[in-house]
């Protein structure tokens, strides 16, 4: 066999030759062993049939509102318009998710400015029965700590964003009313864990941080000690695709990247957004989508429109009526197949069956289309599979484990983001 397999993929690592193939995510070690057309063919539509497969609703995520007590320059949300659910449009979405199981996301805006919204999810939940794995984004607020009660005895996990020691979190996400955006984020984190929910951290990584972010994560997992941490370098496109004005540039994104993956890998910590690659690259086990945005997500905004994908519905793009159910299943239906391996483009890139084609608001921002490419992640993902494949030779693919393993007890959503992680046969 020659090198005109699209999907063989030759690297020097180490001093060494390496040939990996994005189909199979194996390495070989000559071209004999490397599968044959057919069998690569066989492995393509086994991939586009699972990437085509109906789930059903995995993931729920509401807005429960676009109002936020904080200011911060970077959020995708600047420019729509400040609303609220109501319980009407919380009971419909509920009745979408049905029984589960199925993660559901309370977003926002700030979702604790609605905690009788909240009170009201976590009671239908438990009353009802139904298996969804319930995650709370969050700035910080001050909040009713019968409400944290309920929601720790609800195993809900909670995630406060917070972007490293208060002299880089302050000007970062200031809060409107001038107080001390860090006090009041960590005293959230606190009241949460005391409470016995299980707390993340999600750190975004802009411009102006991104020189000092591995030292700003290190301090926050001493600091904190979370049970999982976030790192959010790619900034969503601001309403209307105006390109977000702090997101840091390719090359300092992949030092720190792969600077903070190797803290995390030392210390035992989890990082979702890194996982979601390394657990295919590891495992052998293709990720057909990086979203449940493809075709098994509900996604809830105010004044009664539904989505899948959360930055496209709350942007006024891609929604419809949460009463039209035919609507909703159409929709559902045309992101379905929003997988690399549905993306003629995408066959010869060596991260086909890892990333998962990225984030779809951006890449369609980015191209004008829903299969379309945003050029700089794409670079992202293949430097960032270099650095998996160099540690991998040196040290083996284990070395890219946590301590501990991929702690799936400490992931935010054990369900949705998964979606498109299948092995194939």
């Amino acid at each position: 066999m020659s090198f005109d397999s699209p999907f063989l993929h030759s690297y020097e690592s180490n001093g060494k030759k390496v040939l990996f193939h994005s189909l199979t995510l194996e390495f070989y070690s000559s071209l004999e062993d490397v599968p044959s057309p057919a069998t690569e063919q066989k492995l393509l539509k086994h991939a586009q049939l699972k990437a085509g497969e109906d789930s059903g609703i995995v993931m729920g995520c509401m807005f429960l509102s676009t109002r936020c007590s904080r200011d911060c320059g970077y959020c995708f949300l600047q420019g729509v318009e400040p609303g609220a659910m109501n319980l009407e449009e919380v009971d419909r979405g509920l009745d979408l998710l049905g029984r589960g199981p199925a993660d559901l996301l309370l977003y926002g805006g700030e979702p604790f400015l609605q905690p009788e919204l909240i009170k009201h999810v976590v009671r239908r939940v438990r009353e009802t029965g139904v298996e969804i794995n319930l995650s709370i984004a969050t700035g910080g607020v001050s909040m009713d700590t019968s409400l944290v009660a309920e929601l720790a005895a609800e195993d809900a996990f909670i995630i406060v964003s917070i972007d490293g020691p208060p002299s880089v979190h302050n000007p970062a996400r200031p809060l409107r009313n001038g107080a001390d955006s860090f006090a009041e984020a960590e005293k959230a984190f606190h009241i949460f864990k005391s409470a016995g929910c299980r707390v993340g951290i999600s750190v975004t990584v802009t411009e102006n941080s991104i020189a000092e972010v591995t030292d700003n994560f290190l301090w926050l997992m001493d600091h904190f000690k979370p049970d999982d941490m976030g790192l959010n370098p790619w900034l969503h496109p601001l309403k209307g695709g105006v390109a977000n004005p702090l997101q840091a540039s390719n090359e300092k994104i992949l030092s720190a990247v792969t600077s903070c993956m190797e803290l995390a890998i030392d210390r035992g910590m989890y990082i979702e957004q890194l996982a979601r690659r390394v657990r295919p690259f590891v495992g052998k086990i293709p990720r057909l989508k990086d979203c449940a945005s493809a075709g098994g997500r509900l996604v809830q905004v105010p004044n009664g429109t539904c989505g899948t994908c959360d930055c496209m519905t709350v942007c006024g793009d891609h929604g419809v009526p949460v009463g039209d159910e035919k609507a909703l299943k159409d929709l559902l239906t045309s992101f379905r197949d929003l997988s690399p391996v549905n993306f003629p483009d995408c066959m010869g890139c060596p991260v086909l069956m890892i990333c998962g084609g990225g984030c779809r608001y951006d890449a369609y921002h980015a191209s004008g289309s829903l299969r379309g490419r945003w050029s700089d992640r794409c670079i992202f993902e293949r430097d960032f599979l270099k650095w998996m494949i160099d540690r991998s030779v040196i040290f083996g693919r284990d070395s890219l484990i946590p301590k501990g393993g991929f702690r799936t007890e400490a992931m935010p959503m054990p369900v949705g983001t998964m979606i498109g992680e299948e092995k194939a046969d």
